[in-house]
């Protein structure tokens, strides 16, 4: 009977033992927060996830700056589903459509487009532009914004604020061929 539950206790720690080294290592808490928060601003396409890493802030002139990352970091997508922004105390609250002068005069044209925005966790939302899903619309707006025929020229902004601060997140949405 002792040899029989010496024989069961030395299986079971043989499994235990088998399955602790055949796992992955845990994360610290400090790394999983990491890894949670790596891309707190996504944009989704038809086919992919692109992480919105650069971001503009409205400078006292009136024109945007890149405060955070640089224009080759800024993505041209073919489409735009919606948007999910998982940024703690930030808030989506529309986006802008804009050519590059914004970037150099405060009289460049700009329209806003409004967003509707859906919970989808504690402290995410998902957001949708229901006039970026119209390529018809995006090309009326690119218009308006006086962009030439084409659009490489123009941009494309998710506005999320926190309190007294705003930034710019730029997207590029490519003509239809």
């Amino acid at each position: 009977m002792v040899n029989q539950s010496l024989r069961v206790s030395v299986v079971a720690a043989t499994v235990i033992a088998a399955i602790v080294l055949a796992a992955p290592p845990a994360l610290s808490a400090v790394e999983g927060m990491t890894a949670q928060q790596a891309a707190p601003i996504v944009l989704h396409t038809a086919k992919e996830q692109i992480p919105l890493k650069t971001y503009a802030e409205m400078m006292r002139a009136g024109i945007l700056q890149i405060t955070s990352g640089s224009q080759k970091d800024i993505p041209t997508v073919t489409d735009v589903s919606y948007f999910r922004c998982g940024l703690t105390g930030w808030a989506p609250k529309g986006v802008l459509v804009a050519s590059e002068e914004l970037f150099r005069t405060e009289y460049a044209e700009r329209r806003l487009i409004p967003i509707f925005i859906r919970p989808v966790g504690v402290s995410t939302v998902a957001a949708r532009a229901a006039d970026l899903e119209n390529p018809e619309k995006i090309a009326e707006l690119r218009r308006a914004v006086k962009v030439p025929e084409g659009g490489e020229r123009s941009y494309f902004f998710l506005i999320l604020s926190s309190g007294d601060m705003t930034r710019y997140y730029p997207f590029r949405i490519a003509s239809p061929r």
